[in-house]
């Protein structure tokens, strides 16, 4: 019975931090930049590291998403850059904005 009330629990808790659960919330930052996709991924991807955060890349159609793994499954933090004229745009997404830390808003600033 404990283990299966361990189990629904943990399913349910890795739900709320999926990719489409934290997409499916009001982004926290969008725009534009006149950095094309891998320079502009690149400079956020290594601001991000830089301050010990783990990061997952995956393509995504016309561009690429970086994204912040939490420990027990899901993300908490996911960034959508796409070709858009000659640059970029973006779109950041945080699971609890007001818990999130703000180094990645303010990557995504310095970096555009």
């Amino acid at each position: 019975m404990n283990k299966t009330i361990l189990f629904c629990t943990i399913i349910a808790l890795t739900g709320c931090k999926s990719l489409d659960y934290v997409k499916s919330g009001k982004p926290v930052m969008e725009g534009n930049s006149l950095k094309n996709i891998d320079v502009l991924s690149g400079c956020i991807s290594r601001q991000w590291a830089g301050n010990g955060t783990p990061i997952t890349s995956i393509p995504i159609e016309n561009g690429v998403s970086l994204l912040v793994p939490q420990a027990m499954g899901g993300y908490d933090v996911v960034l959508d850059i796409k070709k858009a004229g000659n640059g970029s745009s973006f779109t950041l997404y945080e699971r609890v904005p007001a818990l999130t830390p703000k180094i990645f808003a303010d990557s995504v600033n310095a970096c555009k």
